[in-house]
């Protein structure tokens, strides 16, 4: 391959990652998708995906990894390429920059300055004594457009510039930078930290969230304490709707209670760079079983959504499988009845004020629901972004930035003086890049000042 060839074609992928329209595309899609990851529940299992949007949606869901969006390969892959496109417009861009913020504006003749978009000039009668009101014009042009740099024998006259905001040529710079900024931060947070969930009962403590894996398999992620939830309230609407759910928590650290505090939505708790939310409510029942054998022994299990009661003199476990309020005025249960093993079983349902009968082999029990009650667990949502700091800096620097493009313009202002004959021959010139209108009030304001001076004269 030849060396034109080769570099035709670096040419070629540097047009390409420079490309406006491919930082379009990206911003738009990643735009997109981030949408996705902040409507669509994160971090739930695999079962909750499948029964709340159907197989289809599921496997979707699944394949691109929704369920985690912001730690997909390709979401990663998206933020890559897009960092790819913004480094490569900014060094393709940066020589041009550079130029303009170099370029020395006193290097300008009597015939630039006419050419301006902002210009006046001014010929004194001949009455006039030229020295004199030198001085007191470049007095006035510095008290009103800034301290002026000046430069000897252009056109056989003085040159005097007042240059302010070149420096806001780097602002988006400052904004390309800040999204990379972001990015890292985004990355570096979801490298080194985790989001997870957790459920609990009131009095229950645990030292672990659980998030789901890249398999979509729930695992245990330890915290370094443990969080106790000592109460949980929930009030409701007339209609049903929740209106309020509150966790009052303890954080327990090296066996000792550290940290007390009640969380709401929106009012969260923090340890150790661990943020738990206050998410869900789940409500579940407390069950009252009575056992009565063939032989007139008995037994009462006091049973909850996941725990299992065992007789074991009998060599029987009783499990809730699934539990209504009401039916038929009554609460109802439907448990699994059968050995420790889970060899020999039956499902059945139990309505309170009903017996049932179920034979395992030899023997015959008679099951009844003594009483039922609800209690609720509350759900958190557990998080940990040690780069969430570096997040909260890149956008500090974006705004910065986007202050500086819209709002902080490069303005020139130009003051010439040479005789012309025994006149004395000014010219007042500007330029700016942004905000015209606001640039054009202080070019008439000087320019106002000037006038009453020569008209003075």
């Amino acid at each position: 391959m030849t060396t034109k060839n080769v570099h035709s074609q670096s040419n070629i992928v540097v047009r390409f990652f420079s490309s406006v329209k491919l930082a379009i595309f990206l911003f738009i899609i990643l735009a997109l998708t981030s949408i996705i990851g902040t409507v669509l529940p994160q971090g739930e299992s695999l079962q909750f995906y499948l029964e709340n949007y159907g197989p289809f949606y599921f496997k979707i869901i699944r394949t691109l990894r929704l369920y985690d969006t912001y730690h997909a390969w390709w979401y990663l892959a998206l933020m890559g390429l897009f960092s790819v496109n913004l480094i490569v417009c900014t060094v393709k861009r940066f020589p041009y920059t550079l130029r303009l913020f170099k370029r020395n504006y006193l290097e300008m003749g009597r015939d630039d300055l006419l050419r301006r978009p902002f210009k006046t000039q001014w010929k004194t009668a001949e009455k006039t004594n030229p020295s004199d009101l030198r001085a007191s014009l470049v007095e006035t042009f510095s008290s009103l457009a800034g301290k002026p740099e000046a430069r000897e024998n252009v056109d056989g006259g003085q040159l005097y510039l007042s240059d302010k905001g070149k420096w806001s040529y780097w602002g988006v710079y400052l904004i390309h930078l800040s999204v990379l900024v972001i990015f890292a931060g985004a990355i570096f947070g979801s490298l080194t930290g985790f989001k997870g969930r957790m459920m609990l009962l009131e009095g229950e403590s645990t030292d672990h969230a659980v998030q789901m894996d890249s398999s979509g398999n729930m695992k245990k992620i330890p915290l370094g304490f443990s969080l106790r939830c000592d109460k949980f309230k929930v009030d409701f609407y007339r209609n049903g709707a929740p209106k309020l759910f509150k966790s009052d928590l303890t954080v327990i650290d090296g066996g000792k209670e550290v940290l007390k505090r009640s969380i709401v939505v929106n009012s969260p708790l923090t340890y150790k760079g661990v943020t738990f939310y206050q998410s869900s409510y789940q409500s579940v029942p407390d069950l009252k079983i009575r056992i009565v054998s063939s032989d007139g022994k008995q037994k009462v299990l006091d049973l909850s959504a996941f725990d299992k009661g065992l007789w074991p003199e009998k060599k029987l476990l009783v499990g809730i499988i699934k539990y209504l309020p009401n039916v038929h005025g009554a609460p109802a249960a439907r448990v699994y009845v059968g050995d420790p093993s889970g060899n020999n079983g039956d499902a059945i349902w139990l309505l309170e004020g009903h017996d049932r009968e179920v034979s395992l082999g030899d023997n015959t029990f008679r099951l009844s629901l003594v009483s039922a009650k609800e209690k609720y667990m509350t759900g958190l949502q557990v998080k940990k972004d040690p780069g969430v700091w570096v997040v909260w800096l890149g956008c500090a620097m974006m705004i910065i930035g986007f202050a500086i493009v819209f709002w902080v313009g490069h303005r020139r202002l130009w003051l010439w003086m040479g005789k012309d004959g025994e006149k004395l021959h000014v010219i007042l010139a500007g330029q700016t890049n942004k905000n015209k209108v606001s640039f054009e009030k202080e070019f008439e304001k000087v320019k106002k000042a000037i006038d009453t001076q020569i008209g003075e004269k």
